[in-house]
């Protein structure tokens, strides 16, 4: 919302120096073969032009590179399911951090599938001044069970489109000591960078996963976020409601929460906030006394786990197996709240998500040679496509379904 997008999102000076960035020394093929080096048996492919770091219009390249020694601490600490950082050099579009900090992400549980790791790059973790264009970190995803590397910029597309504050995502081809590694989706980081583009007044706490602060640590007053969970989970699903229904809305945003379980229950969702999941941050925005809830991890929408059927107020996840989400049941028996949340659905339904499937299209029609060079993933070209038709064909049958159900 400041200017502090503006430069976030600056266009760099070119793509010149993709070999030899790393200050410590870096890993050639050769050397990287011996080491079991990813992307070393891979193709090498001329970096792409200029683009702003989270521009959609451009898939965007990135260079990771490590020493031998700082190579083989990250693949021990692969093996030993820690998330331990490493030293490691960054750089995209002509400029470079030499001395960045680089750890495998994601669930430890799916590493062994995983062709290529996923990585969590961060800039102040030896000093907590750095930063590369005004961030702290850079997350970038793989799902190792998805043929197209999509659901999550299509979900955060359709989050900002419909008036929710949410990353922003693209695609980024990664280099790996200057062997290409594959294609990537780069998820935009919530964290207080991302509150200072998004929030007037970012200075409130953040929390992770519902729970964990993020933000003002030192401090760690989270006397509100208890007294919040205590109003919802003290109160029971049946009986008189009046008294949680006149505080509630003195704490949380309502009007902004339905917002965001409409929409994840239009993609749908199957393990985020309104499925009873941990995905997801508060936001405690001091400027309004009230939380805010922005989407996380929309990785698995729009999938097996989230059919074009999932049920319009209560769908946990189906085998995932989230617990209800007890707000959302409490929510759904207010018949204004209600009335307002069936409102939205259908705005989004005929709205942005009407759009989904041609923006899929277009997504998967941008990164499809890219994916084509990939050698670190399961999947064929062939089933790249089949996925990306599946999409745009879940969608539509999703709008049926709605349609049919509520009979609007």
């Amino acid at each position: 919302m400041n200017g502090m997008r503006g430069m976030r999102g600056m266009t760099c000076f070119g793509v010149a120096l993709w070999l030899g960035l790393c200050a410590c020394g870096e890993v050639s093929t050769e050397e990287g073969e011996r080491e079991g080096l990813p992307g070393a048996h891979g193709m090498s492919v001329s970096p792409l032009g200029d683009g702003d770091l989270y521009d959609e219009a451009v898939v965007v390249d990135f260079q990771l590179s490590f020493t031998k020694k700082e190579w083989k601490r990250f693949l021990e600490s692969r093996k030993k399911g820690r998330k331990e950082y490493v030293h490691c050099s960054f750089s995209f579009g002509g400029q470079s951090f030499p001395d960045a900090a680089c750890r495998s992400k994601g669930g430890e549980e799916v590493w062994p599938d995983e062709l290529k790791p996923q990585f969590m790059i961060k800039f102040n973790h030896w000093n907590k001044k750095g930063r590369f264009l005004g961030l702290r970190r850079i997350n970038l995803e793989a799902n190792p069970y998805t043929a197209a590397p999509v659901r999550d910029r299509l979900g955060m597309w359709l989050m900002r489109e419909v008036g929710l504050e949410a990353p922003r995502v693209n695609n980024a081809r990664l280099f790996l000591n200057g062997s290409y590694l594959g294609l990537y989706q780069n998820i935009e980081v919530i964290d207080k960078e991302f509150l200072e583009d998004h929030f007037a007044n970012p200075e409130g706490n953040l929390y992770e996963d519902g729970y964990e602060l993020k933000t003002n640590e030192e401090e760690n007053d989270q006397e509100r976020l208890w007294a919040l969970e205590d109003l919802i989970f003290e109160e029971p699903l049946k009986g008189d409601h009046s008294r949680f229904y006149a505080k509630l809305p003195e704490m949380l945003d309502v009007h902004q929460v339905l917002l965001l379980m409409a929409a994840e229950t239009v993609l749908p969702t199957p393990d985020n906030f309104s499925n009873g999941s941990t995905n997801f941050y508060y936001y405690d925005d001091p400027d309004t006394g009230r939380f805010v809830v922005l989407p996380w991890d929309l990785d698995d929408i729009i999938g097996e786990f989230a059919p074009p059927d999932a049920d319009i107020f209560e769908y946990w996840g189906g085998s995932i197996g989230n617990d209800p989400n007890h707000l959302r049941l409490l929510m759904n028996q207010h018949p204004l709240w209600r009335k307002e949340f069936v409102d939205q659905l259908v705005a989004i339904r005929d709205g942005a998500y009407a759009r989904l499937p041609e923006r899929t299209a277009l997504y998967c029609e941008q990164i499809r040679e890219h994916v084509a060079r990939d050698r670190k993933t399961y999947y064929s070209l062939e089933e790249f496509d089949e996925d990306c038709a599946d999409i745009q064909q879940r969608i539509r049958d999703r709008i049926d379904w709605l349609r049919e159900e509520l009979g609007r």
